[in-house]
């Protein structure tokens, strides 16, 4: 696996030790691998095993599994399972004429980060998967190591769910390395779930005379990861586009379209709309829809700091229908009253957000409005009540409430006590870093729980370098933490075989 990327390569040669690592996760950058797209990088990872002469295996669903014997004499010590994921959230700047699907992610240094230039860095997950690599190729004292990589984590968490479990993964301690927070030990994460509500819609087919297409472009929020920056109060682009378009309503329009949001477990960046408004009506429209705009621009001054863009464009009419003034209201009421943001935070950890959820994408799909909605908690009890009062605000509203196949997931519950694999990291720890370990729960969820649940006995930790603002395209990888975080990785495993 190489860099050929010329852009890249350069950024090679700029970036320090680990080399190997870096090596790896610039050439992964180099290969497509968004959610859904799993076998570009799949071949080339069966590939790696085989020129490597590295033991590989495939599931059903498609996650490949490494296997490495121990080093001479410790060959029965304790397995160990490095866990990974393959795909990454492919997000981009609006304009940016980039393409998921065939252009190599084009990688750069800024003040000791490495970022992307206007698209996602996919370091979540492949900085993982290049740590799961370099262990594999390198020569050092350690017991039976795997590397498990699996398909699509950052949608369906299909891979972890269907993992096969005769007898597939051999270890009973997993290191997970999806962590985005370095010099520190995680010990459990969030449960999770994503539902789908469709409300009915009645549409006129006919746009009436005198009417002005009034459209709107809300982009460049802030966005960011639901499970990690949902505590920071950043602005969910389609609750500012609904609080703008009804303090519009005294105009009487009728929208025409909607989308706003890209992915479940992303806070919404974007939103476009399109309403039809008498002609004599669409400056008044547009008057409203900027004062709102302003006021919001004042609450969120302080946190979106990227610079928030509204564009609103008059125009001829050029949408084939619209929805009645009664399911325009009715979709407007229905959309702001879905909660966005924290629920509660953790009673027992402070300053753990224990349960949340995103109003993540919404859209118009023909005669029904689409609402995605991703929830999490660390507890199963929060998780019941979120999913019965989001079911409660869909039977007031007469929408369809529908639970996605496979798409619940449970929280991983820490084990603190007579945990061998937590002792010989603090161990490592302490060698790497010269101080007592940080050890933290996290809302974010990871294959952690999943997999445990379906190898009864095993028990994971996870860990990784820094990384801000995953899933968006201000994504970034502190360089200087890979090296610490490579350390402790190896360190943990040379420690566990002793």
């Amino acid at each position: 696996m190489q860099v050929t990327n010329e852009n890249n390569k350069k950024v090679l040669k700029e970036l320090p030790s680990p080399k190997n690592v870096f090596e790896y996760f610039l050439a992964l950058c180099e290969i497509p691998r968004c959610s859904g797209n799993m076998k570009g990088i799949r071949d080339a990872l069966v590939k790696f095993g085989e020129e490597k002469e590295i033991e590989t295996k495939v599931d059903e669903i498609g996650n490949v599994l490494f296997r490495k014997p121990g080093t001479k004499g410790l060959e029965d010590k304790p397995s160990v399972c490095l866990q990974v994921h393959m795909d990454m959230v492919g997000t981009k700047d609006e304009g940016l004429n980039f393409n998921f699907e065939t252009d190599p992610i084009q990688t750069k240094i800024e003040n000791g980060w490495l970022t992307a230039e206007g698209t996602t860095l996919g370091a979540d997950n492949g900085i993982g998967i290049a740590f799961g690599l370099a262990v594999l190729t390198e020569e050092f004292e350690h017991g039976p190591i795997e590397l498990l990589c699996t398909v699509d984590e950052e949608t369906t968490m299909e891979g972890a769910f269907k993992v096969e479990t005769e007898d597939f993964i051999k270890s009973k301690f997993m290191i997970n390395v999806d962590s985005e927070e370095d010099a520190a030990i995680c010990f459990g994460s969030a449960g999770g779930f994503e539902r789908i509500f469709k409300l009915p819609l009645e549409r006129i087919e006919k746009i009436p005379e005198g009417c002005t297409q009034v459209n709107l472009y809300l982009h460049e929020l802030l966005g960011g990861h639901t499970g990690v920056q949902i505590h920071e109060n950043r602005a969910n682009a389609n609750k500012w586009m609904i609080r703008m378009v009804l303090a519009a309503t005294s105009t009487e329009f009728l929208i025409s379209s909607y989308t706003g949001g890209h992915a479940k477990n992303a806070i919404p960046s974007s939103c476009k709309v399109s309403v039809l408004v008498e002609e004599e009506k669409a400056d008044k429209f547009m008057d409203l829809i900027q004062e709102m705009h302003g006021k919001l621009m004042e609450e969120f001054f302080v946190i979106e700091t990227k610079g928030v863009v509204l564009e609103i464009e008059a125009a001829k009419p050029t949408a084939e229908g619209a929805l009645t003034i009664e399911s325009t209201v009715q979709m407007l009421d229905f959309i702001h009253a879905i909660p966005h943001g924290v629920m509660r935070m953790s009673p027992e950890v402070e300053g753990l957000v224990e349960s949340s959820q995103s109003v993540s994408i919404v859209k118009i799909v023909e005669n029904a409005l689409e609402i995605l909605v991703f929830a999490r908690s660390s507890s199963y009890s929060q998780l019941k009540i979120l999913d019965q009062q989001l079911g409660s605000i869909a039977s007031l509203s007469g929408a369809e409430y529908i639970k996605k196949d496979g798409s619940d997931f449970p929280p991983w519950e820490p084990m603190l006590r007579d945990n061998l694999l937590l002792e010989s990291m603090k161990t490592a720890f302490k060698k790497i870093y010269k101080k007592e370990p940080h050890c933290y729960a996290i809302h974010a969820g990871l294959e952690c729980s999943i997999i445990q649940d379906k190898y009864d006995g095993m028990i994971p930790l996870s860990i990784g370098p820094t990384i801000t603002d995953p899933h968006s395209p201000q994504e970034k990888l502190e360089i200087s933490t890979v090296e610490t975080c490579y350390k402790l990785l190896k360190e943990t495993l040379v420690t566990i075989a002793k």
